[in-house]
């Protein structure tokens, strides 16, 4: 019996390699003050940071509706298909609850739903290791067994370039945000439990990248790194100076390359960079 891995558009991997790896997703949604646009369908990264750019509010984001999945799910049942979702933190969003709405409308037991606890590029290398396994041909218990393996040990760093959007959304003051600025602040993110919360602030964007690597490096002190992902929201020179910082201090088998896209650009702003690997658990 086949499985078909399905996520959501929060993941910012692209849909064309979603559709050669055979994952399906389902499309949150951008409103601009006159118009919606559905991520990764009709509006592109390039085209959502240059809208954002010269627009004085920012944008807002909508959840997949239940319907929306019910018509993915059945679909693959339909197909004799079992079906693995997992989507980006229920504590971030509400699209996680509306898959499992569309699931107990649905009354199968072919629908098994993953909470990830995290969103964008970590999301994107959760998606890419359970198609792997998917293909290696692993059962169901054994995808969603290393699902949950890897929902425990994932752990994302996002640094932000600047404080625009933090005030733009009214999570900080134009004062506090003026400050920030004079002092070249770059606040350093993570996802924890699910949700989003400040782990460092860096004076300027050198040592903001060298925090990130060092937490890595507490994770994997022997240098050896099986992959891990790095992101950027519109800033590919930034991306290739983590990059290189990764690769002078380890020996990493993979680094997959994400662009942080719409909806999660929304909230972290043009210029962030991240990284996501695995921590060591003990």
């Amino acid at each position: 019996m086949k499985i078909t891995l399905i996520t959501d558009s929060t993941c910012d991997l692209q849909p064309e390699l979603l559709s050669s790896l055979g994952v399906q997703f389902a499309p949150l949604k951008v409103l601009f003050k006159d118009k919606e646009y559905i991520d990764k369908i009709d509006l592109t990264n390039s085209e959502f940071y240059n809208l954002m750019r010269q627009s004085r509010e920012l944008p807002t984001t909508s959840q997949v509706n239940p319907g929306e999945f019910y018509e993915l799910f059945s679909q693959e049942l339909s197909k004799g298909n079992q079906v693995i979702g997992i989507f980006l933190s229920s504590e971030l969003s509400g699209t996680y609850g509306s898959a499992v709405v569309a699931k107990e409308m649905l009354g199968n037991e072919g629908i098994h739903l993953i909470d990830s606890r995290t969103v964008s590029f970590a999301l994107g290398l959760i998606v890419l290791k359970l198609q792997e396994k998917i293909n290696s041909g692993a059962s169901i218990d054994e995808v969603l067994a290393m699902g949950n393996t890897l929902v425990a040990r994932s752990q994302l760093y996002g640094m932000l370039d600047s404080l625009e959007n933090l005030k733009k959304g009214g999570r900080l003051s134009s004062g506090t945000a003026m400050i920030g600025k004079m002092l070249n602040l770059k606040p350093i993110i993570e996802v924890q439990n699910g949700l989003v919360k400040v782990a460092e602030k860096a004076r300027g964007s050198r040592k903001g990248l060298a925090w990130m690597v060092e937490q890595l490096s507490s994770h994997y002190p022997n240098g050896k790194i099986e992959s891990i992902a790095i992101a950027h929201a519109n800033n590919a020179e930034k991306l290739a100076d983590i990059k290189q910082l990764l690769l002078e201090r380890f020996d990493i088998g993979k680094i997959y390359e994400v662009e942080i896209g719409s909806v999660v650009g929304t909230h972290a702003g043009e210029g962030a960079v991240g990284i996501t690997f695995y921590k060591t658990l003990d």
